[in-house]
């Protein structure tokens, strides 16, 4: 540490009116055995009013003040490039603290003459005590923080706690509100399930309207809104109110956009309506949210088969209803249809009496089955499923219609014309009635009736009776 030198003010205020201060100070850094670190001169000088000095304790205080200060100087220095401390941050401030109590001070001489004192002294230093005693000093420091860290950690546990408590509290509040009130609770329920098992019992027994009526009141109070929508759409289609359904399905699927059964029912009030193409999009959608969702298949094949004429499309779907429902009787009926469209008659024959086998009072599956040995010239049978159609029937001018052919076809004109004046009787509405109960006329030698029934004829449409009058040049 090399010698310095230290004017603290102008070296020129020499003389009176001024208190003066000089100092020579040596300082012992002790690393192992003692050794000389370095000596400080310095001069003080203050002028005379701005502090009053008076005895030499004085004097010295003063001195031994700038003193610490260099001295706190000197060992910040040393101590950063000591190995024990390199790299750490070290505070003058902890410096200070310890040096006061550490830096041992020994006044080897002083005088005051006048104005002017003299000092001569000498300053004793551990830098290892006094590094030791900055760790410590940092320890305390840094637990001190660490408890100050803890304390405000606490203190936020402490409000977390308070805000769990209210909230508690708010909780137990709620719980009696509730306990207040269940049996209100409990008896609303109730009453929801109540009146909506009431509205399935008049769907049942087919009171549509009076179904309407609670599912009406329900969505209006807000409850069980889905359910009661797709509930009260199906009323609605099944008293012909196809538009007010359709409307039903459609809000249902803004409650529930991924629903088959809404789609499926809204597709179905769309066939009725007439419009077709939406409808096959909505049974398409309800597929696709099921593959499993039989009716759909169903009801899309009806309309291609009633609607579309698409026979090949009906039958694809029927194929896959029947795979669904492989004991389904009267999938195997519309199945024959199908079939019988698309002149695939023995397959028909065989899905028909496939169908038979469970559905022994249907007119229209013997009808169905007639048609179809009719068109395959196996007239017999044909007559016999006729017969049928009209015992479980007998109000259908259309089945005496087609069983007068059989006859026709078979030379019974007697029986033929039975039927057809049953069918015409029944109000068949059917020209070609007409034309043919003429020819069978024509055949039996009443040529009057002959006429008369192909003039009927053709105010309907059809002429062909009166060309093969002309032909016949009958007059």
């Amino acid at each position: 540490m090399p010698e310095s030198t230290t004017d603290v003010t102008a070296a020129s205020n020499s003389g009176e009116g001024y208190h003066r201060i000089l100092a020579n100070v040596a300082l012992y850094l002790m690393t192992g055995s003692a050794s000389l670190a370095g000596t400080f001169t310095f001069q003080k000088e203050h002028r005379s009013g701005t502090i009053q000095y008076g005895a030499i304790e004085e004097y010295r205080s003063a001195a031994l003040t700038n003193v610490d200060a260099l001295v706190v100087e000197e060992l910040c220095e040393f101590l950063r490039t000591d190995q024990m401390l390199k790299g750490r941050l070290i505070h003058d401030s902890d410096i200070r603290s310890v040096a006061e109590e550490l830096v041992q001070k020994e006044i080897i001489e002083e005088k005051l003459e006048g104005t002017t004192y003299y000092l001569k002294a000498r300053l004793l230093a551990d830098p290892e005590q006094i590094s030791e005693a900055v760790n410590l000093l940092q320890e305390i420091e840094s637990k001190i923080e660490e408890l100050r860290r803890a304390r405000t950690r606490a203190d936020e546990a402490l409000r977390e706690v308070e805000r769990l408590e209210k909230e508690v509290q708010l909780a137990r509040v709620k719980v009696d509100l509730f306990k207040k009130e269940p049996d209100k609770a409990l008896e609303e329920t109730d009453e929801i399930e109540t009146l909506l098992r009431e509205a399935r019992d008049l769907f049942a027994n087919q009171d549509y309207e009076g179904a309407i009526h609670i599912y009406t009141s329900l969505i209006q109070r807000d409850k069980e809104r889905l359910r009661c929508l797709l509930d009260r759409g199906a009323a609605y289609f099944h008293t012909d109110q196809y538009g007010a359904a359709g409307a039903d399905f459609s809000e249902a699927l803004e409650l529930d956009p991924f629903n088959p059964v809404a789609y499926h029912n809204r597709g179905s009030c769309r066939v009725k309506m007439g419009a077709f193409d939406d409808a096959l999009k909505d049974y398409a959608q309800a597929i696709e949210l099921d593959p499993q969702y039989s009716e759909a298949y169903r009801n899309r094949g009806i309309t291609y088969l009633k609607y579309l004429s698409d026979y090949e499309a009906a039958l694809n779907d029927f194929n896959r209803l029947i795979s669904l429902r492989p004991h389904d009787h009267a999938a195997y009926f519309l199945r024959g249809t199908a079939f019988g469209k698309l002149m695939r008659f023995e397959e028909a024959l065989r899905d028909y009496e496939k169908a038979a086998e469970t559905l022994k009072d249907d007119p229209w599956l013997y009808y169905n089955m007639g048609n179809c040995l009719l068109r395959m010239r196996h007239y017999e049978e044909a007559i016999e499923s006729y017969s049928k159609a009209i015992e479980c029937r007998p109000t259908v001018g259309s089945f005496y219609h087609n069983r007068g052919l059989a006859f026709a076809k078979e030379g019974r004109i007697s029986d033929a014309l039975s039927d057809y004046n049953e069918a015409l009787n029944l109000g068949l509405d059917d020209p070609k009635a007409y034309v043919i109960r003429g020819f069978l006329y024509w055949k039996n030698g009443e040529r009057d009736k002959a006429r008369q029934d192909w003039e009927k004829a053709a105010e309907l449409g059809e002429t062909r009776g009166l060309e093969y009058m002309a032909q016949l040049d009958i007059s």
